[in-house]
């Protein structure tokens, strides 16, 4: 069999667990679950509408001037394809397994590039085809695996010599930059692992290619950004105010000390999935965190994956400083590094087993089958979760998220029936109101500041006041659900949330049904 076809012969038997879970879950019932996805998609139906690039379903409707243009630019495509909602939602699933697909694609290029032999760079190839968490971001509009795709290009193309190439890399990297900011990293992790080779030449030609991209964007942003001090929008159209607003000298530490123990917890969650809340799982799944980042120094010591590292670095410090914990979605984008970094420790540590397996003293002998013991009961317990949540629980949530938006879709019909055109709410799935009923609104973020100095009362007391809250943004109504704020609070503040919305006497049901209530602000 020729190797090309080879290839692409394993090729499409690793894509088929996501391809199976992209079809059987093509009308997304968890859209907008996590909130960005239907911000992305409603800013893309605004960019195929001819409208401009803006977030339509905010009462507002300012421009889009948080999430950059070129991933809701490809989500455009769907819109134009098929303009109808929710029927175009199997095309959005579609364009989004290509992404996953050509990322692989990339990612076997550059294992390939980099020097890993065949079979290994199929192991690690198969490791991001069957991640629970590609597969989930992968077949949803989230743009990180975009992103990634843009990100594995440009460190391909760098890898070639020559000042064009460097240009053509910085193109590929302004692209990166322009489907998510953290491409900015970039900028910084390309022209200094250059400018320390001595390739001066190549990195002033990198960062001149990508720079004019980063400084337009940044131009068009602070031009049509909202000067609005409202923290509402500042939440949904600017990042760097958003910052200074929840990150600041008076709790930098806390921020840091909290955001490393995320980094560590998201990073080994990529190979143990988050399916226990224990702190012992949690202690676990870090000490593979330090395992893949271990074996990722082991291979930058060698001069494998040297970009790749520095970006992955210089991301990193990022996310420490960072205004929202950082989970599996922020971390993605290294995997495949992180993989590579991991298949490397397993690999040494059987080296090591091997050597005691052989030890002339018993006693070596016997910690050696000790620790392979636990080694495979961990990653053998890691793999089944794995299967686990790629092939059982991505599509059981999913089921579970259909249940409540059988009840949005209840309360949904209710408004567009019932509501006026012009009626503005408060709903926790904003975008999703808009996508179904045309109305607008938005919802009430909690500060991460609360999150990080865990100020319950404060959270707590902002829907306390949710009536202020909304007459001040001149939202007239509010569509509550008994799941609201499951991105943000735990179980407690939850429901405490729920019974001061539900006992505020400034709010007047209108409708109940299931899990959904809509209220109406009395005068």
């Amino acid at each position: 069999m020729p190797k090309s076809v080879r290839t692409l012969l394993i090729l499409l038997i690793l894509l088929l667990p996501s391809a199976y879970n992209a079809w059987r879950d093509r009308t997304m019932p968890d859209l907008g679950y996590l909130h960005d996805d239907g911000v992305l998609f409603v800013s893309a139906k605004s960019v195929a509408t001819s409208n401009g690039y803006r977030i339509p379903s905010l009462p507002e409707q300012p421009a889009q001037t948080k999430f950059p243009p070129l991933y809701p630019l490809y989500l455009s495509l769907v819109w134009r394809v098929n303009p109808d909602f929710p029927e175009n939602l199997g095309v959005a699933t579609l364009l989004s397994w290509v992404a996953l697909a050509g990322t692989l694609v990339l990612a076997l290029w550059l294992y390939r590039r980099t020097g890993f032999s065949e079979p290994r760079a199929w192991v690690l190839v198969g490791l991001l085809a069957l991640n629970p968490y590609m597969i989930l971001f992968g077949t949803r509009m989230f743009s990180e695996v975009f992103f990634t795709a843009w990100v594995l290009a440009t460190l391909l193309v760098i890898s070639r010599g020559g000042i064009g190439m460097a240009v053509l890399a910085g193109l590929l990297a302004g692209c990166a930059y322009l489907s998510r900011t953290a491409g900015i990293a970039l900028l910084i992790s390309v022209p200094a692992i250059l400018i320390w080779k001595r390739e001066w030449r190549r990195g002033v030609a990198f960062a001149a290619a990508m720079l004019p991209v980063v400084v337009g964007w940044s131009i068009w942003t602070r031009a049509n950004m909202p000067a609005s001090p409202d923290q509402t929008l500042l939440y949904y159209t600017d990042y760097v105010r958003y910052q200074f607003l929840n990150v600041g000298l008076d709790n930098l530490g806390v921020v840091l000390w909290k955001n490393l123990d995320q980094v560590l917890y998201a990073i080994g969650s990529l190979a143990m999935p988050k399916m226990v809340d224990l702190l012992p799982m949690k202690i676990l799944t870090q000490v593979i965190a330090i395992a893949m980042i271990a074996g990722t120094v082991r291979l930058v010591r060698r001069g494998v994956l040297f970009h790749y590292a520095a970006f992955g670095l210089v991301s990193t410090g990022m996310l420490l400083v960072w205004h929202f914990p950082p989970n599996e979605r922020f971390v993605l984008p290294l995997f495949p590094l992180l993989a590579a970094g991991l298949v490397e420790e397993l690999e040494h540590l059987a080296k090591m087993l091997l050597a005691g397996f052989r030890h002339r003293e018993v006693g070596q002998r016997v910690v050696a089958c000790i620790i392979a013991t636990v080694a495979v009961a961990i990653f053998g317990t890691a793999a089944a979760m794995q299967g686990y949540v790629t092939f059982v629980f991505l599509h059981e949530s999913a089921e579970q998220k259909s249940a409540k938006l059988h009840d949005l879709k209840e309360a949904y019909s209710w408004i567009s029936a019932n509501l006026p055109a012009s009626a503005s709410m408060l709903a926790y799935d904003d975008p999703l109101l808009y996508l179904y009923t045309g109305r607008r609104g938005n919802y009430l973020p909690l500060l991460p500041r609360w999150w990080y100095a865990e100020d319950h009362a404060a959270m707590i007391g902002a829907y306390r006041d949710v009536a202020n809250y909304c007459r001040q943004r001149g939202l007239d109504y509010i569509l509550f659900t008994s799941q609201d704020l499951s991105r943000e609070v735990g179980e407690e503040d939850r429901q405490a949330i729920e019974k001061a919305v539900r006992e505020d006497p400034r709010l007047k049901p209108l409708y109940r049904g299931g899990i959904a209530t809509v209220y109406k602000l009395e005068d």
